[in-house]
């Protein structure tokens, strides 16, 4: 059997050998039941085609559209002069005497010039190509729904072949393209195929199966061995082109392939194999995180098309459940034997922003990870797992693919020192996000505290985050008894907090992310502060070394005038503030009060102008991107100097995409004295678009 996919110089395409299987399969597909839904002469003749066309025919064809054919479609009507596809809004394709110009017939030349024209980029050329197509390309359709089949004589390829452009006013879009006749061809074959299959899994057709579909489901029999394997790469290529034949293992292979390579589970797309038992246990989670997720995100809820899906009491009952665990963040990882147990062990360090440590604890168990059938392609649940699923990055999805797994596996393989997609270690990766994630930048409070839900008891806001002098809205989601909110993403902590609804220069509550900094250390950070306010900052190292030691960190830059952007640092040490330094870009004398204590002493912290500035000489011209008043490039000596001093550490993807646990802090500014003002800025969904500004003495 000639394939329909691949052609070379000692294998052409054999059009005879391909237009009759085409009839033959289609033939078989169509259900004796129902003669009125097909031409019985063409089922008993099993040939959709008609009679070749000779020299003649071509050589008047040619002549009246004054070019030569191009080969594919010349080798085609030579074989079959026309085309009856019948499962497709093309009835019939022409023939040698019905192919004919279109001429812009419909005037689409200026719709699609004008849409082309508006979008217009790298690929410019090829859009005004073709828009100038309704002008010159000709009609290979002679009967159609809605549907126009062009062929393009100056769109062509190296071979000679020209493009074939099929457009449907019914699809609300551009021409679909292909490169070549044969190619598109090809594609309505594959249409029919999985049409024919879609029909005859839902009982609307007859069973389908040929030498076609035998193929195709050995290709994908080879893309669940290659995924198996760490091949996804080549799984996901097969299983694509199976895909297009309309084989059912195909999407469901792929769809966990690509749950797996993508930020959200495609929740549509799993939903098949999570209703069935044997699947469930690991993939139901998975497709119930997706339709969470899309609902939180997008506001609208598709899980009807998981229930709809259930055909038993118990699978709609679990259906249910999942639902719900998924919405409620209750679902946790459940896996057997040494992945199960891994999980259990790295929820607690995942929880408080260790994710390397948990990675490589889940890492070390994967290669014992066993299928719960043939279908089965990785460990899905894993991702539904709200603490262990963000641990499990896109870059390290990719390394889990890779992973032979099942029956494939190697639990002996060696260990790398360091995995691909490990977070970097210290703090001083906090500079590089400046001016791009951390746009106002950062601050953070680090205790000498192994426990991190400690923290809310030591600097927690004293209203509770409620409302109060800062016109804050009441939050949707409620802390727990421990003062934390539970573990969120930074779009659902800044949405399901309201924290985003309004501002104040009445106080300056954060909400702080928390976590482990180091063997013996947690912090509470905050990566969108507002200014600093020199005159009523208070800070909180006080507070927090209740019983301990603090450090806090804070770069402030101003975006609008950078001379303004300040890094302070102060120590606090059982209750009482020690030390504290602080520097302005706009005036880089760096001012120290009280005494550093020894054991935070800090080598290497930059304690001259010329340090902050990033130069020894302070000669720097106002232009040059080091001077003060385009930052304070120091800062990253600074932090470079506490990791060595403390080993203090922040987990860069926790902290900048989470999740992570959460409380609203304490203000970092006093209350206003007598005669000083404030301003409060709130807005309200229910209330005039236009915000309300309102100042109080």
């Amino acid at each position: 059997m000639t394939s329909t996919d691949e052609t070379t110089a000692e294998t052409p395409f054999d059009w005879r050998e391909f237009l009759t299987r085409w009839s033959g399969e289609w033939a078989d597909a169509q259900d004796p039941d129902e003669p009125d839904e097909s031409d019985p002469e063409l089922i008993a003749a099993r040939w959709l085609g008609c009679p070749g066309a000779s020299d003649a025919d071509i050589a008047a064809l040619e002549e009246r559209i004054g070019h030569r054919l191009p080969p594919s479609l010349e080798a085609f009507l030579r074989i079959s002069d026309g085309w009856r596809p019948m499962d497709h809004p093309v009835y019939r394709l022409a023939g040698t005497r019905e192919i004919h110009p279109h001429n812009n017939a419909y005037d689409l030349a200026e719709v699609f010039e004008e849409v082309f024209e508006e979008h217009l980029d790298e690929n410019a050329s090829r859009h005004l190509l073709k828009a100038g197509m309704w002008h010159r390309a000709f009609h290979l359709d002679a009967e159609t729904d809605a549907t126009i089949v062009l062929i393009d004589p100056l769109d062509r390829d190296a071979d000679g072949e020209w493009a074939v452009y099929e457009w449907a006013s019914w699809r609300a879009a551009p021409p679909d393209r292909f490169p070549s006749f044969r190619r598109y061809m090809v594609e309505q074959y594959r249409s029919f195929h999985s049409s024919a299959a879609y029909k005859a899994a839902h009982g609307e057709g007859p069973p389908f199966a040929n030498d076609t579909t035998l193929a195709q489901d050995a290709v994908v029999e080879r893309a669940r061995r290659a995924a198996l394997s760490g091949e996804h790469e080549e799984a996901l290529t097969l299983l694509r082109d199976a895909g297009r034949y309309g084989r059912p293992r195909a999407g469901l292979l792929r769809a966990q392939l690509e749950c797996l390579l993508s930020a959200q589970a495609p929740a549509s797309s799993l939903d098949p194999l999570a209703v069935d038992p044997v699947y469930a246990p690991d993939l139901l989670p998975a497709a119930a995180a997706g339709f969470a997720a899309a609902e939180r995100h997008y506001g609208y809820d598709q899980s009807w098309a998981l229930l709809a899906r259930c055909t038993t009491p118990e699978a709609l009952e679990g259906a249910e459940a999942a639902l719900r665990a998924a919405r409620e963040g209750t679902y946790r990882f459940r896996g057997d034997g040494p992945l199960g147990e891994a999980a259990d062990e790295a929820r607690e360090p995942a929880r408080w922003g260790r994710w390397n440590e948990a990675w490589r604890l889940l890492w070390a168990a994967l290669p014992h990870w066993r299928p719960l059938g043939p279908d089965h392609l990785a460990p899905l649940g894993l991702l539904a797992d709200p603490v262990l699923g963000p641990v499990i990055t896109p870059e390290r999805r990719r390394l889990l693919l890779a992973l032979p797994r099942g029956e494939f596996a190697r639990p002996d393989r060696g260990w790398p020192d360091t995995l691909p997609g490990d977070d970097p270690a210290g703090l001083s990766w906090l500079e590089d996000e400046v001016g791009e994630r951390l746009r106002g930048g950062y601050r953070a409070v680090f205790v000498a505290d192994p426990d991190p839900a400690g923290l809310p008891a030591r600097l927690k806001d004293p209203d509770g985050g409620g409302p109060g002098p800062g016109g804050r809205p009441r939050r949707r989601v409620t802390p727990g008894p421990d003062g934390l909110y539970p573990p969120l993403g930074r779009w659902d902590a800044d949405y399901g907090l309201g924290l985003g609804l309004g501002s104040t220069s009445y106080d300056d509550r954060a909400l702080a992310l928390i976590g482990q900094a180091a063997p013996g250390w947690s912090f509470a950070f905050d990566g969108d502060p507002k200014g600093f306010d020199e005159e009523r900052f208070v800070s909180p190292a006080a507070v927090a070394s209740e019983g301990t030691r603090a450090v806090v960190v804070w770069h402030s830059v101003d975006a609008f005038d950078r001379a303004r952007t300040r890094f302070h640092l102060s120590v606090g040490v059982d209750g009482e503030e020690v030390c504290a330094f602080s520097v302005t870009a706009g005036d880089v004398e760096p001012h120290w009060t009280g005494e550093i204590p020894p054991w935070a002493a800090l080598d290497g912290f930059p304690g001259t102008a010329g340090e902050w500035r990033g130069d020894e000489d302070g000669g720097r011209d106002a232009d040059d991107p080091n001077t003060p008043a385009r930052g304070l490039p120091g800062a990253r000596s600074a932090l470079g100097a506490l990791e060595r001093a403390l080993g203090l550490s922040l987990p860069r993807t926790a902290v900048l995409e989470g999740p992570l646990h959460s409380f609203v802090t304490r203000s970092w500014i006093r209350p206003p004295g007598p005669g000083e003002s404030y301003v409060v800025i709130g807005r309200t969904s229910f209330g005039p678009p236009d915000a309300l500004d309102e100042e109080a003495p």
